[in-house]
Parts: C-alpha cells; sequence; structure tokens
C-alpha cells in the first residue's frame, strides 16, 4: 500500500496531518459517503449501493423517483429522502427497508425540503410550507416543530443526533438543537461544496482547492491533494474519502 504523508501548519496553529492510504475505482453517478466499517454507499442509475471488497449491496426502489439525499449519520439506519415524492425511506444495515414514509399521505400539510436522522425515533425536518425546522417521530407520523419561521432561505444543510446545521443564502451558519435553540456559529466563506466537521471547523471545496476553515479564526488551510478533479468528498472517523470521475482515494486526516 502506498502511503505518503504530509504535515502542515501555520505558526502559532496545530499541524495538520493528512496521508495517503487507498484508491478504490467506481462507476457512481454520485458519492454518499463512507462508513466506519469501510464501505462506500454511492448512487449509480439511481440505486443506492453499498461495496466493500469484501461484499455488495444495494437497494432500489425507482417507484419513489429520485435518492435526493442519503443520511449516514447511522449505518445502522440509513436515511433515504425522496424530494419529488415527498417521501423518506429508513434502511437498516442490510440495505432491508424498515421504515418507509409518503408525507403526501400520512401527513399532506407537510412539505419537506431536508430530512435527516434527529434522536429518539425522530427525523429531522425542514418544512418548506411553514419555513420552520421541526422534528417528526416517524413511529407516530407526526411533526413538532421547534422554531419561528426562517427569514432567509437555506442553501445547505447537515446534522447529527442532536443538531441540525444550515447556511442561508448570506453565507451564514447557524445550528438549532433538539428544543429549537438556535446559535450563530458564523461567517462562510465562498464555496462550491462543503463538509462541518464541527461548530467550529469547515471543509470547503472550491475548484479543485479543498481547505479546513477554521471558524473562530476565520482562517483557511490548503490540503495538499494530488487529485486535479473533486467531484465530491466525505469526512468521518479520521477518514477524507475524495470521489474524482472514476474513483474513490482515501486519506488518513487528523485535524487539530
Amino acid at each position: 500500500m502506498l502511503l505518503l504523508f504530509f504535515s502542515f501548519g501555520f505558526s502559532q496553529e496545530k499541524n495538520i496531518s493528512l496521508a495517503f492510504i487507498s484508491s478504490e475505482k467506481t462507476d457512481a453517478d454520485s458519492f454518499a459517503g463512507r462508513d466506519a466499517f469501510g464501505f462506500n454507499y454511492y448512487v449509480k442509475d439511481n440505486v443506492l449501493k453499498k461495496e466493500s471488497s469484501q461484499k455488495k449491496q444495494e437497494y432500489k426502489n425507482l417507484a419513489l423517483g429520485k435518492i435526493e439525499k442519503v443520511d449516514l449519520q447511522n449505518p445502522l439506519q440509513l436515511v433515504l429522502f425522496y424530494k419529488e415524492m415527498n417521501a423518506v425511506v429508513l434502511l437498516d444495515n442490510q440495505l432491508n427497508e424498515t421504515v418507509k414514509i409518503n408525507f403526501s399521505e400520512a401527513n399532506p400539510e407537510l412539505q419537506p425540503l431536508w430530512v435527516c436522522m434527529a434522536s429518539q425515533n425522530q427525523l429531522w425536518l425542514f418544512d418548506f410550507a411553514t419555513q420552520k425546522l421541526g422534528l417528526y417521530n416517524y413511529l407516530k407520523r407526526t411533526f413538532n416543530p421547534i422554531t419561528v419561521v426562517f427569514e432567509s432561505p437555506i442553501v445547505k444543510t447537515q446534522s447529527d443526533y442532536n443538531y441540525f446545521y444550515w447556511i442561508n443564502k448570506e453565507n451564514q451558519l447557524f445550528a438549532s438543537n433538539i428544543f429549537g435553540k438556535i446559535n450563530f456559529l458564523g461567517n462562510v466563506p465562498e464555496y462550491e461544496s462543503m463538509q462541518i466537521v464541527s461548530s467550529k471547523q469547515l471543509l470547503l471545496k472550491k475548484g479543485t482547492v479543498l481547505s479546513i476553515y477554521d471558524l473562530g479564526k476565520e482562517t483557511s488551510q490548503i490540503l495538499p491533494l494530488q487529485e486535479k478533479s473533486i467531484e465530491s468528498f466525505y469526512y468521518r472517523e479520521q477518514i477524507l474519502s475524495i470521489f474524482t470521475d472514476n474513483e474513490i482515494r482515501n486519506y488518513k486526516l487528523i485535524l487539530p
């Protein structure tokens, strides 16, 4: 295995270490991410694929239309959001369907714009009709709004069990906890795609450059990657996966 190691940083700042681990060929249309068990998740012809060197699985439900979002927060309980059909599907680690909700039938008053996993049998759900963020209990099929009306349109979201993050059209980053308390985290530089690493750090891609941005210090450090094209990326458990047009390249990335 080829291993390249980089260590870099500025004075008065802790170093970031980056080491190339491996690469894998793929014919994916889009890359969803990688879990802690070494499985890659991607979409090909609107079919979700889960793949490692030893095992391949897939989930297909073409009747629900395009897969808008794949939430890998919990590899034992994946969330697929089908925005066009107002539907969400939960899958177990074998990609078996455990929950399927058609909001047009179960909750016709809702117009989900973003749906992802929260805690305690709930989903984060942003309702376009009311412009409110809330928690949807997928066992009871009930929605509980937890915020006031959002005044600025959302352009990017991310979440974990306890927090829902979003960036508005003014490139301001906010976070809400499960009780609806909202905090402003900072302003975000121009980007093409991004991932929130923590409440203080973001990974930002612009062109062929991927950088780590410190919200508090408002400083960026460019990662010295070898890829000449980056379709998308995913960071988890200190593994940075870069998706090019035909390859997934993995790095060990340790942030301060």
